[in-house]
């Protein structure tokens, strides 16, 4: 490795034969881990002394417990210094691995540093919330106290004393509250954040027909391929019994009868609105739509009609709120007794039954499309017909038998269901499996071989890649050639995972290590770096990237959707967000995540652009997802917070002629694309209402995208050319305006600044001009 930094590999006399230098093949790395400093060993493994042969330098020899990374695991050695990368940049299989773990809900059976935080986020503040209630009692309780002793004080100077003590006491209670305030609000927040990895099971009744659940349960992969679920291991009776359980435990919902939709306008609504950005339709080779949800081609044969309905409407929607103090779900007779009306208040989500929070919504990140009723129908109408023909179930009648519920709750505690289903009466069920944070450094003697263990050896995979490829590839191996009772066996269920996620994943695994390198090397972002790594994660989350493209050569979902594989349907994809820091003033952002319907009168309403088929859903981001979204935004552009728009000087009169002149000019007609709030006309826009600009854009980048729009973002149907620049100024480059044959100042500015004053008078002028 002599040559590692050269740009070339050298032979002698340049003829042939072995190669003397091979340099590194990605020598961008080099630039920033210079090798003088950081050797080859930490980020690849192997021995780093040994320098006389490849065998004891690669570590493949008896003596040496670290041999070098295979090839397609060797990014590995980057989480020993980027644990706090979500995303590395040039490390494609670690990053692939850390999106399966998390995709496939490897989380809900295993801790890992850096992944489900919320529950225990919500646990310390609910535990501090605790605390302190239990300080402001005693403090209270310290001033009754000290002013029943003050009142009972010998002399003036002991009372007075003690009354002054009791004022010290009282303001430290006011102090306490506002800690409690603050408190009370990031646990709602965190109530709003915290997801599970796979769907509610307490609505299953309402949900499910009953015959199909053992049916799932059995082989998930068989009914559905492409499924996260994965495979359990299950005697008939296991199965039975754990199927008798979610269904009866399940809450019994009132479901409004709905009338039939049209299945055919549904389809149409399915393929336009943004469904298939997150799920797919079809399998195999002929699939549309993303992966990141559940794959809906035989949804009709398992789902209530009804339900679905409501699902489709508010996903968030759930029958009754679930109080984490009582530990049950909170039903109308629990606010009866306390005179109250059963009401679910989402803005103030106050048990009845004391001084604490409920969990009114289902946790999940389906987002709300703000659909019309009918609109919701029709799409449910054309679900249902999704279907195999011939569908037969067994009977299922034992599934109503209460004598199975005991076992299978058992049974579901034994396989940690619970991990990734909120189920009722296991809500509080921690995670079954081993903690993986530090698992590429646990000894290799520690890893259970089993009875395999001199098979691994012979066969050279007594390793820790071995043990994980094996492992992930068949999750009841190491229980061959053992005989074990049903709950004694390895409870680890089968994802069928491909070799290519095998070995993603392992790379992970193998870099989950209890790293040795100094903690000054270590890669801990507290600029910038560390808000775009936040946002990532709820980016990732909610799946944005199915729909926006967030670098200019990622490609979205929603490109591939047949539907827009039109020349004259691409501007009616959802918006590249390219630059979007640079673009949007943050506090309106802020607003518009939170709300996109931008209406509150008006909850259909299609926010930015109303033109749009597919429109941006409502998340029910908390404040916090929120905020560190608009963060992220600001650092991914290199814009700096708090932001302040810059004052911009009003239009004279004259100057606002002239930019009503160039803003109506036939060469140049703004309105003709871009939205005015009239019905008819905006079918056919594909541009903005110019109302929202004001609040919505920043007045630099404004500016930037009438002179160059193609620039900023290639291939947009904004047109180019508008102006062109003459010395130290732009001036309109399609045409004489008569009004500005005068005017000395710049006319791109004056466009902008126009824009930033526009009003609706403003464009009810213009419109009957």
């Amino acid at each position: 490795h002599l040559g590692i930094r050269e740009p070339t590999s050298l032979t002698p006399n340049n003829m042939g034969g072995e190669k003397l230098f091979v340099s590194h093949p990605r020598k961008e790395l080099l630039d920033i881990h210079n090798p003088e400093l950081f050797g080859c060993s930490p980020c690849h493994n192997g021995n780093g002394v040994a320098t006389v042969g490849k065998t004891k330098a690669h570590g493949h020899y008896k003596h040496w417990l670290w041999p070098l990374h295979a090839t397609e695991n060797f990014e590995a050695g980057c989480l020993q210094c980027h644990e706090a990368d979500r995303h590395l940049e040039m490390a494609e299989s670690l990053n692939e691995g850390k999106q399966l773990y998390y995709k496939k809900g490897c989380w809900g059976c295993h801790s890992r540093e850096g992944f489900d935080l919320e529950p225990r986020r919500l646990r310390d503040t609910q535990k501090t919330i605790n605390d302190l209630t239990n300080q402001r009692e005693k403090t209270e309780l310290g001033v009754d106290q000290t002013v029943q002793r003050a009142d009972q004080a010998e002399t003036d100077l002991e009372a007075n004393s003690l009354y002054a003590k009791a004022d010290q006491l009282t303001m430290s209670i006011a102090d306490v509250e506002t800690q409690l305030f603050g408190l009370q609000a990031r646990e709602k927040e965190l109530m709003m954040e915290i997801k599970k990895a796979g769907p509610n099971l307490k609505e299953v009744r309402a949900k499910l027909k009953k015959e199909w659940v053992p049916i799932w349960i059995q082989n998930p992969q068989a009914f559905r391929p492409t499924t996260k679920m994965p495979r359990f291991r299950l005697e008939d009776d296991q199965l039975e019994a754990i199927s008798a359980f979610i269904w009866q435990s399940g809450t019994e919902s009132r479901l409004s009868k709905q009338p039939q939709g049209n299945p055919q306008k549904g389809k149409t609504l399915f393929e336009t609105r943004g469904c298939l950005a997150c799920h797919a339709i079809e399998e195999g080779d002929d699939t549309i739509g993303g992966s990141f949800a559940a794959n809906l081609s035989r949804v009709g044969e398992k789902v209530n009609y009804d339900y679905l309905i409501r699902w489709i409407h508010n996903p968030r929607e759930r029958t009754l709120p679930y109080c984490p103090t009582h530990k049950r779900d909170i039903g109308p007779e629990d606010y009866a007794a306390e005179g109250l009306p059963f009401k679910f208040d989402l803005e103030n989500n106050q048990c009845p039954l004391g001084d604490h929070l409920l969990q009114v919504q289902q946790p999940t990140i389906m987002p709300n499309l703000r659909l019309s009723l009918q609109e919701t129908r029709d799409i449910a109408s054309y679900l249902m017909t999704r279907k195999q023909d011939g569908t037969d179930y067994s009977d299922a009648t034992y599934m109503e038998d209460p004598e199975l519920v005991d076992k299978g709750r058992r049974l579901a505690q034994h396989f940690g269901c619970a991990g990734c289903h909120e189920i009722s009466g296991l809500e509080d069920e921690g995670k079954i499996g081993t903690d993986l944070t530090k698992e590429g450094s646990k000894p290799v003697e520690r890893l259970d071989f089993a009875l395999l263990t001199s098979q691994a050896k012979k066969n050279g995979w007594y390793n820790h890649k071995g043990f994980f490829e094996k492992k992930l590839a068949t999750p009841a191996i190491f229980d061959q050639n053992k005989i074990k009772e049903p709950l004694e066996r390895l409870r680890m269920p089968n994802y069928d995972l491909n070799t290519q996620e095998i070995n993603h994943l392992t790379t992970f695994l193998l870099g989950s290590v209890d790293s040795k390198i100094p903690s000054s090397f270590f890669f801990e972002p507290k600029d910038e770096r560390r808000q775009i790594q936040e946002g990532w994660n709820i980016v990732t989350k909610y799946n944005c990237i199915s729909c926006h493209q967030f670098t200019p050569a990622q490609q979205t979902v929603m490109e591939k959707i047949p539907y827009y594989d039109n020349p004259e349907k691409r501007e009616l994809l959802p918006p590249s967000l390219v630059g979007e820091g640079a673009r949007t003033d943050p506090n309106w952002l802020s607003q518009f995540l939170k709300n996109p319907a931008l209406s509150r009168q008006n909850s259909n309403r299609n926010g930015v652009r109303s033109y749009l088929d597919v429109r941006m859903p409502t998340f029910n981001l908390s404040d916090n997802e929120v905020h560190a979204l608009v963060r992220f935004f600001s650092s991914f552009s290199k814009q700096s917070l708090p932001y302040t728009p810059p004052s911009m000087k009003p239009l004279t009169r004259q100057e606002l002629i002239m930019a009503r002149d160039l803003f109506t000019h036939r060469t140049a007609p703004c309105l003709k694309c871009h939205a005015t709030g009239d019905p008819v006309k905006d079918r056919t826009a594909t541009a903005p209402n110019f109302l929202l600009v004001p609040e919505r854009l920043k007045p630099g980048w404004t500016e930037r995208w009438v002179k160059e729009p193609q620039i900023i973002r290639p291939g947009t149907n904004m047109p180019s050319g508008l102006f062109r620049r003459d010395g130290d100024r732009w001036v309109f480059a399609l045409g004489d305006i008569p009004s500005l044959r005068r005017y000395q100042g710049d006319h791109a500015q004056l466009m902008v600044r126009y824009m930033f004053q526009f009003s609706p008078a403003e464009q009810r002028r213009l419109k009957n001009r």
